[in-house]
């Protein structure tokens, strides 16, 4: 990530502070997660990151209290000022609105994302409609890093990509799969869907969660 300091825009500018909304389940953080926070606030004076208290979702590798440290502990020292991080199991939108947002900010993958992103766009609009979504697309370093994949090689091989996530991230997995693990294949009767997506599920209207 770029070593450039952050701007701030409301220094240049007599107005409001202007307010994203950033909305994931984040199951881990990756270093794709970190890039679009770095790319919104480049774009906005703060954003807050809002963790998913999912349900729908049962099967989290780490629970939502847990994300939250680790995004925490993942923002680089030139982020933290401008970045809070939150836990919230309602919905996005309006949520948004309640804390003063002007946008909503999700992260991209061509190819994979596009219709269900627009679609959940879509959703939120028809919730708040002053709220627009901004579309934003990881560099080509980090733009098909998902979650997924960290997850599984962690856990089906107990190894952690370079590159993929913060150190505090790593420690976390290596501490869920411990080493002696990996010569086992990770989790018993587990099949990988590394190098497979799944089919991407119907939104939930105006969750705005990925």
């Amino acid at each position: 990530m770029s070593d450039t300091p952050l701007p701030l825009l409301a220094d240049h500018v007599h107005r409001p502070p202007r307010v994203a909304v950033y909305p994931g389940v984040f199951d881990p953080p990756t270093n794709a997660h970190l890039e679009i926070i770095e790319t919104a606030l480049g774009l906005f004076d703060r954003v807050h990151v809002v963790v998913a208290v999912n349900t729908s979702k049962a099967n989290a590798l780490f629970a939502a209290d847990e994300r939250v440290q680790l995004m925490r502990a993942s923002l680089t020292d030139r982020m933290r000022p401008y970045v809070d991080v939150v836990a919230h199991g309602g919905l996005v939108a309006p949520y948004a609105k309640r804390l003063g947002a002007c946008a909503l900010v999700r992260g991209m993958r061509p190819g994979i994302d596009p219709d269900h992103e627009i679609a959940l766009s879509f959703m939120n609009q028809k919730l708040e409609p002053s709220l627009p979504t901004v579309l934003l697309v990881a560099s080509a370093n980090h733009v098909y890093l998902s979650s997924t994949f960290v997850r599984e090689t962690a856990q089906l091989e107990g190894r952690i990509v370079p590159g993929s996530v913060s150190p505090a991230v790593a420690q976390a997995l290596r501490r869920r799969f411990p080493a002696h693990a990996a010569g086992n294949g990770g989790v018993k009767g587990r099949t990988s869907a590394v190098g497979a997506r799944t089919p991407t599920p119907t939104p939930t209207p105006g969750a705005g969660y990925a």
